[in-house]
This record gives structure tokens, C-alpha cells and sequence, in this order.
């Protein structure tokens, strides 16, 4: 009878022995663990309101601003009171970024404001010109310019050559691109999630208040390399960037978690800090951001995220710590997949042609 009492005693102890696991020893399969219980991911930003986005911009729009500078290509007309026989015009920036002049020779132009321009060729010809009183006028203006892809009527490169502002530059590209819905004209263009980026950081301007509701606060001017990108509300896409293997942009499918898009990237850098994998949705300028544990996901103690359209997959490199600088990495990585997207599809047109 004691024998029977001591293995009832061992069994019944048994299951809460199994219970009660030591932090070494794995946990159950990871499907086993239902979804109510795995971590969610973290929302890491509050969407910023009209007035902060200006603020915002006012400050950025300050900090980017370079005075305009001479460049191969433009062409200059340059004069010299009271000295016809020196007065020049038609004289184009060489691709040497120098210019040719009566009595001095070659003057470097490229980089140069038209008056320091001015002051470098008044220097020299004060060797040969008793006080000599130069003036410099750009006839053309051929190095500046801008950039606007995506749902306009005519996309590409635009020069600078005036004052030109965000409204006048989709103007000038045609407006926005125009579609069929229902046997009705509509506008393909999503403004939620255009935006322009100048020196590589994205400006707060807020696209849909400016071109729907008129707020002229946001239609700021363009300066030398800007870009700006309107995508298309019709079509789906993902862009999965950073440090893995293949950054690209992939068709949105439904039901498409995060992990299962990594996967088409074909695997990550060994920089890449997949504990902190960022997913950007909405405008770069205003977005909101979801900070996602790779590896937890993989081991199923963190719930995936499905995707939306037009999201971006950031796998952010273990050396950044801060979201402007990983903003600072994730533009010029968009606007190099969509520059690229659109000149394969312009060869492809000629090619058919």
C-alpha cells in the first residue's frame, strides 16, 4: 500500500514540475503561443499637427537654404563700362566650370555668385583697365534644377531659372495625372504620401492641405536639387530598404505580413539591427512609425504587422540610433528605386518604339 501511495505522489507531482521551467530551457513551439499573448509592436511617433509641421519647415527651410551659385552650362553676358571692345555675351560655363574673357583668359565661374564672378574679373582686368567697373548678367541658366516623378502629366528633370514655387512646378509638369473611375475623370495622384526632399531630408510640407484645401503656408520655394515625389493612389506597392541585400519596391499583395516581405529582400547585411526594424507608414514628412523586434516575430514572442500599401520596411543598421538619421538613409534609397523604376520604363518605351 505505501509503494501505491509513493507513485501516486510522483505522478501527481509531475505535471507541476513541467509547468515551472527554468529560464534555460525552450519554451513551446512558437505556433503554440497564441497571438493575445505575444508582445504588440511599439508606435514610436505622434503625428505632428499643422502648426508643428510648420514650424518645422520654417526651420528646416532655414537651415537648407544656399545662395544660388553659377554651373557648368549656363550661359553669362559680361560687360565693362565705357569698354565696348570688352563687352561679351553668349559665353557659356565650359565643362571645366571656366569662362574666357578679353585680356585675362580663363576665369574660374563655376561655384562662384554672379558678383563674386563680377569681383574675380574686375580684379584681373584692373591690370590692363584703369578702374575698371564690370558687370555680370546670366542670359541662361542651365545648372539648376529640380526634380518631379511620379503622377504628373510630364515628369522629369525641370530647370531653375526663376523663382519657382511647389504649385508652380506641378504647373509646370502638367498637374497631376488624370484617370478613369466609373466612367469619371479622377486624379490618381496620392498626396498622403508625396513629398520633397531637399539635401537628402525630407521637408514637413503636407502635400493634401496645400493642394485640397489651398493652404498656401505649405507651397514654399524650390531650390537646386529638390525632389519631389507624388505616388499613385491606384497603384500598391511596399518598399523594403536599408541593410539588407536586395532594397527594392515590391506589389503590395493582401493579407502581406512583415516577415514574409523580408523574405523578398533576399536576406539582411551583417550590419543590420533586426531587433529595431522600422515600418513607415504614411507621408515621410508626418509619419507614423512602428518599431518591430525581428527576431522576437520569428520566435513567436512578438506579433507580425501587415503591411499597407505604400508602407515602407526599413532594417535600419546597428550604428543609428536616432529616426532623423535613419530618415537621412531612407530617402535617397526611395527616390533612387523610383529614378530608376522610371528610366527603365522610358527605355522600354523607346525600345518599343
Amino acid at each position: 500500500m505505501s509503494l501505491l501511495l509513493l507513485a501516486c505522489a510522483v505522478s501527481a507531482c509531475a505535471p507541476s514540475q513541467q509547468r515551472v521551467l527554468p529560464p534555460d530551457v525552450d519554451q513551446p513551439p512558437p505556433m503554440l503561443r497564441p497571438e493575445a499573448f505575444k508582445a504588440p509592436p511599439q508606435q514610436m511617433t505622434r503625428r505632428l499637427t499643422t502648426e508643428e509641421q510648420l514650424a518645422e519647415l520654417r526651420r528646416l527651410e532655414a537651415e537648407t537654404r544656399v545662395a544660388p551659385t553659377l554651373g557648368k552650362g549656363d550661359i553669362l553676358s559680361v560687360s565693362v563700362y565705357d569698354e565696348p571692345d570688352l563687352s561679351v555675351t553668349g559665353v557659356p560655363i565650359r565643362p571645366d566650370g571656366r569662362i574666357s574673357f578679353p585680356l585675362i583668359g580663363d576665369v574660374q565661374a563655376a561655384g562662384r555668385s554672379v558678383d563674386a564672378l563680377a569681383d574675380a574679373i574686375t580684379e584681373r582686368l584692373a591690370r590692363f583697365v584703369i578702374a575698371p567697373r564690370v558687370s555680370v548678367i546670366v542670359t541662361e541658366l542651365n545648372s539648376l534644377n529640380y526634380t518631379i516623378n511620379g503622377e504628373v502629366t510630364k515628369p522629369g528633370v525641370y530647370p531653375l531659372v526663376t523663382d519657382v514655387s511647389l504649385t508652380q512646378a506641378v504647373a509646370r509638369a502638367g498637374g497631376f495625372k488624370k484617370g478613369q473611375f466609373r466612367s469619371s475623370s479622377v486624379e490618381v495622384a496620392d498626396l498622403s504620401t508625396a513629398f520633397i526632399a531637399r539635401q537628402g531630408q525630407v521637408l514637413p510640407v503636407d502635400f493634401t492641405r496645400l493642394f485640397r484645401q489651398g493652404d498656401l503656408r505649405f507651397d514654399i520655394e524650390l531650390q537646386d536639387g529638390d525632389y519631389i515625389s507624388i505616388p499613385s493612389g491606384l497603384s500598391k506597392e511596399v518598399y523594403i530598404v536599408g541593410e539588407v541585400n536586395k532594397p527594392a519596391q515590391f506589389a503590395f499583395r493582401e493579407a502581406m505580413p512583415m516577415s514574409r516581405s523580408l523574405a523578398l529582400a533576399e536576406g539582411f547585411t551583417r550590419e543590420a539591427d533586426l531587433s529595431r526594424v522600422h515600418i513607415v507608414r504614411g507621408a515621410l514628412s508626418n509619419p507614423q512609425l512602428i518599431v518591430v523586434n525581428f527576431r522576437d516575430v520569428l520566435n513567436g514572442r512578438a506579433q507580425d504587422v501587415q503591411l499597407e500599401p505604400n508602407d515602407i520596411v526599413y532594417v535600419p543598421p546597428t550604428y543609428l540610433s536616432q529616426w532623423a538619421q535613419m530618415l537621412n538613409q531612407i530617402v535617397p534609397t526611395i527616390t533612387a528605386i523610383q529614378t530608376g523604376i522610371i528610366l527603365s520604363n522610358s527605355v522600354g518605351s523607346s525600345d518599343d518604339g
